[in-house]
């Protein structure tokens, strides 16, 4: 009976009715509370809806039902970290996938990839976070902005939460409300960091690590990049040792050795002008 239920879930999934096939995964959780694939399809619906807390409870429950060393709880522990940065909390989220991405390389799953961009998107925010208290501390002013305008995006959230309680606008509705909302209110910061950056010379302004100079592996700026054959960068240090680990390319799983690697002169250079221009970053 579970199983069906979880399967009529499948369906409606596919044809893009996620709150349907919600429920229906819902009630196949209620019918049988130890199959972790139930709750990992439930978190990966949720994400659809943006549903973060739900998200968590989801992949929490999955990692636990699989067990933390069980290379089948990789996904959820993907979910959980997507969770985690959907509420806003970076460094969690950032433990959640280096742990995750370390064992997954270990056991070669097919996750790898979509943990590496999460250990980066969490580290970014990891660092956003910091440079947006460094600003603030520079300019009282800049920081009084900007507590307004997270202040009106707050209390406009509020109410379209007071709307959803009300039936006033569905799942998904909302969703897409509160997204817009967040991206005007970033959109809006940005502007006014712009504008103290200009009136302040450049002195207040945002620092920034471009994704191109971090290493795929250690996520920390390239010193000696080397190219694979696949065409992708990484530090020779990690990827030396992940080649003789595993003896394949870390993206596309093919076959290699670390003769195959070859320097990147372009790229070393590149990483040495930005750190020499920019000697905060080693600290990135």
């Amino acid at each position: 009976m579970a199983q069906e239920l979880k399967a009529k879930g499948n369906e409606l999934f596919k044809e893009g009715d996620y709150t349907g096939a919600e429920d229906f995964y819902s009630q196949a959780i209620a019918k049988n509370p130890k199959d972790p694939s139930f709750f990992t399809n439930r978190a990966i619906t949720r994400i659809k809806l943006t549903k973060w807390a739900d998200v968590e409870h989801d992949a929490r429950s999955a990692i636990t039902l699989y067990g933390p060393e069980n290379p089948l709880a990789l996904k959820s522990s993907y979910y959980l970290a997507q969770a985690l940065l959907g509420l806003q909390r970076p460094q969690e989220a950032y433990d959640v996938a280096s742990n995750a991405y370390t064992q997954s390389l270990a056991a070669k799953n097919a996750q790898t990839e979509n943990l590496s961009r999460t250990v980066l998107r969490a580290k970014q925010a990891i660092w956003a976070a910091r440079e947006t208290g460094r600003l603030r501390e520079m300019d009282a002013t800049l920081g009084a902005v900007e507590g307004l305008i997270e202040a009106d995006v707050k209390r406009a959230l509020e109410e379209l939460e007071g709307r959803l309680e009300r039936g006033e606008i569905g799942e998904i509705g909302f969703g897409e409300d509160r997204d817009a909302l967040r991206a005007d209110a970033e959109n809006n910061i940005r502007n006014v960091r712009e504008a103290f950056a200009v009136s302040s010379k450049g002195e207040i302004k945002e620092r920034v690590v471009p994704d191109y100079l971090i290493d795929g592996i250690t996520f920390e700026i390239m010193h000696d990049p080397v190219i694979t054959p696949s065409g992708t960068s990484f530090d020779r240090i990690g990827i030396t040792k992940y080649v003789e680990k595993s003896g394949v390319d870390p993206l596309t799983r093919t076959p290699m050795t670390v003769s195959d690697l070859r320097n990147n002169y372009a790229l070393k250079a590149a990483c040495e002008e930005f750190l020499t221009n920019n000697g905060w970053a080693v600290d990135w």
